[in-house]
C-alpha cells in the first residue's frame, strides 16, 4: 500500500514563508506556496532550491513544491497544514483566514507564523478556532530549530498533539505556550533586552556597536551552550538576587520605541533592503555576508547538538518517521 503524503499550504513566499516550505518538502511533505505578487512569485523557485541548500536535500524535493499566483488554485481538499507568513498587518491577516476558512477542509490545522500578533486578534473572523494556533518559525527557518506554539482559548489539545508531532517530525524543537501573548517568549525577550540596549544608546553611555560587541561576547555565546535559567544557577541565584536587586530599579521601562530605532525609521533607514540602518550595507558584499551569516548559523547548531543537554532535547524531539507524519495529517 503506498504511502499517503502529508500537503500542507503555505501563504506567503517571502523569505520566511519560503524557508518553511523547504523545510517541509525536505522533510516529505507535497507543498504548496501562493503568493500573489509577480515579481516575488517569479523568484520563489530558484529561492526554494537555495533555501534546501543547509537542508541537504534530495534533487526531487523540488517536484514537492508547487507554486500559486491564486489562493483559490491550491488544492484545498488535500490540505492538512495551513501556515500563513504573510506581512504583518493585523487587517489583512484576518481577512486572509476568513478566506482560507471557506476553501479549506474542516480537518486542516490553520496556523500563523505572525510574531507580534495576538492569536485572538489574527483568528477573529475564523468560526471554528479549536484548530487555529500561533506557529512561530524562528528566522531563518530552513536553519533555526526552534518552533513556538500558541493555543487560543478555544484551540483543542487534539489541535496542538497533531502540531507538536509535525513539527518535531521536522526536527524541530518546540516550546508551548498556554496563553495568548504578543511577541511569546523569543521576541518578548529579545524587545525586552533591545529596549534597555537602545536605552543605553540613547542616554549616550555607550555605542551601538559596544551594544552588539557586548552581546556576542558576553552572554550571547554563553547561551548557545545554556539558557538564561541555567546561567542563572551557574552563577548562583543569590548573587543574581543581589545583583537584581540594585538593576531593576534602573531599567528602562519605556512603553514606546526607542528613539534610536524611530529616528532611522522616519528618516527611512529602514535595514539592508535599502542598503542602510544603524550600519550601512553595500549590496555588493550582502550577499556573501548573509551566507557567512547562514553557514554559522548552521556551524553553531551542529554544535549545540554536541552540548551537555543536546541528547535530553533530541530525544525530547526525536524525529518521527515520515509514515507517522503522514498519520498524523489524517
Amino acid at each position: 500500500m503506498a504511502r499517503e503524503t502529508a500537503v500542507a499550504a503555505v501563504v506567503g513566499g517571502g523569505k520566511m514563508g519560503c524557508d518553511i516550505a523547504a523545510v517541509l518538502a525536505a522533510a516529505g511533505w507535497a507543498v504548496h506556496c501562493q503568493e500573489p505578487e509577480a515579481r516575488m512569485r517569479a523568484s520563489l523557485s530558484a529561492r526554494f532550491r537555495s533555501a534546501l541548500a543547509p537542508l541537504r536535500a534530495a534533487k526531487s524535493t523540488a517536484t514537492r513544491f508547487h507554486v500559486h499566483e491564486e489562493l483559490g488554485a491550491i488544492p484545498w481538499p488535500q490540505i492538512a497544514l495551513v501556515i500563513e507568513a504573510v506581512p504583518e498587518q493585523l487587517a489583512l491577516k484576518q481577512n486572509l483566514f476568513a478566506r482560507i476558512e471557506a476553501l479549506a477542509p474542516r480537518t486542516a490545522i490553520l496556523t500563523t507564523n505572525t510574531s507580534s500578533l495576538r492569536l485572538a486578534d489574527v483568528m477573529r473572523k475564523v468560526k471554528h478556532k479549536d484548530r487555529v494556533a500561533i506557529v512561530h518559525w524562528a528566522t531563518p527557518a530552513n536553519i533555526s530549530p526552534l518552533i513556538e506554539v500558541v493555543r487560543g482559548a478555544r484551540t483543542s489539545p487534539a489541535t496542538i498533539r497533531r502540531i507538536n508531532q509535525w513539527m518535531r517530525s521536522l526536527g524541530k524543537i518546540v516550546v508551548n505556550l498556554n496563553r495568548d501573548v504578543p511577541g511569546m517568549i523569543v521576541n518578548r525577550a529579545q524587545h525586552a533586552m533591545m529596549r534597555e540596549c537602545f536605552s543605553l544608546v540613547d542616554k549616550g553611555i555607550c555605542s551601538l556597536q559596544d551594544i552588539d560587541l557586548a552581546v556576542r561576547y558576553g552572554f550571547g555565546f554563553r547561551y548557545v551552550v545554556c539558557g538564561p535559567v541555567r546561567q542563572r544557577d551557574l552563577n548562583g541565584l543569590v548573587i543574581n538576587h543581589r545583583a537584581a536587586t540594585q538593576i531593576y530599579p534602573t531599567l528602562n521601562s519605556s512603553r514606546v520605541p526607542p528613539r534610536a530605532i524611530a529616528s532611522r525609521v522616519k528618516a527611512g533607514h529602514v535595514g539592508v533592503t535599502v542598503g542602510r540602518g544603524f550600519y550601512r550595507w553595500d549590496k555588493r558584499t550582502l550577499g556573501p555576508w548573509l551566507q557567512r551569516y547562514e553557514k554559522t548559523l548552521e556551524a553553531l547548531l551542529r554544535l549545540m547538538r554536541e552540548t551537555i543537554d543536546g541528547e535530553k532535547v533530541q530525544n525530547r524531539n526525536r524525529r518521527t518517521s515520515p509514515r507517522r507524519a503522514s498519520r498524523v495529517s489524517r
